[in-house]
């Protein structure tokens, strides 16, 4: 069992065990679809594991940072609260959502309330979220399309975040390799063939205009909403500048992208 394996292992099933609820977010869970879906490309080298922790409470989520330091052993990191490290080989940050955060999705981190974070829409995505076994635990990853959507907005609160916009292109890029396209593209029943109606046929347009449709099923309301937040963020292009740099892309085509990303469905 890896180290990454290990600390998912002892995270999932001490959370189990309190009745919460995890979902694999993060460059993990892109890792998880590339090589569950055999997707062409490189899983990121990294020390960390984002978990998004479902609670109702804070003390809840306390309950839960408490037993996983005092049972299993994890140690707290001395800057960052909710970051575990398990031995100093890799380290879990959990992010609690549920019934913590305000109407816009935004929480600060008690006592001192002195780190906000927004988890907006992360209860969408873990509704949709996908069941899986990995290592020895169950839980549930992240899809995609909420994975791209989700990091796009994370952007917006942290503009630092670069790789942010560089596994959103990723996802892009490689959309339809994620779905059943079988299913949805090339079969007797395919439900999004109109797609290929698009002259000319562009592969990335195509991923980002799927991403938006797998959000819809379940985001409605919501979506909008982010993709609102999304849109003022990038009232002066910032966005579509650094998108464009950080993934080696001509302006233009970081706009289309971006453009079809943030288009409302009716």
């Amino acid at each position: 069992m890896t180290p990454g394996e290990e600390i998912l292992s002892i995270i999932s099933e001490a959370v189990k065990s309190l009745n919460g609820h995890l979902m694999l977010v993060g460059a993990c869970s892109r890792d998880y679809w590339i090589q569950a879906m055999k997707v062409y490309g490189t899983a990121r080298m990294t020390v960390d594991i984002d978990l998004a922790c479902r609670v109702a409470t804070w003390a809840e989520f306390q309950q839960i940072m408490d037993f996983l330091k005092t049972e299993n052993q994890l140690r707290q990191d001395t800057k960052v609260k909710h970051r575990l490290w398990l031995r100093d080989e890799i380290y879990a940050d959990l992010i609690p959502f549920g019934g913590i955060e305000d109407a816009n999705g935004e929480y600060a981190w008690p006592p001192d309330f002195d780190v906000t974070l927004n988890v907006q829409g992360y209860q969408l995505a873990y509704e949709d979220a996908v069941e899986v076994s990995i290592g020895r635990t169950v839980l549930k990853v992240i899809r995609p399309c909420w994975l791209a959507m989700l990091k796009l907005k994370a952007f917006t609160d942290n503009p630092g975040r670069t790789k942010d916009l560089i596994d959103v292109f990723f996802v892009i890029d490689h959309y339809l390799e994620f779905i059943d396209e079988e299913c949805r593209l090339y079969g007797p029943d395919a439900t999004d063939a109109d797609i290929f109606s698009c002259e000319p046929f562009d592969t990335r347009i195509a991923g980002a205009t799927l991403i938006v449709r797998d959000c819809h099923v379940h985001g409605g309301d919501l979506l909008r909403s982010i993709q609102t937040d999304i849109l003022n963020f990038n009232s002066n292009d910032y966005l579509t500048i650094v998108f464009a740099r950080v993934n080696c892309l001509e302006q233009e085509e970081a706009q289309s992208l971006l453009n079809t990303l943030l288009a409302p469905l009716t």
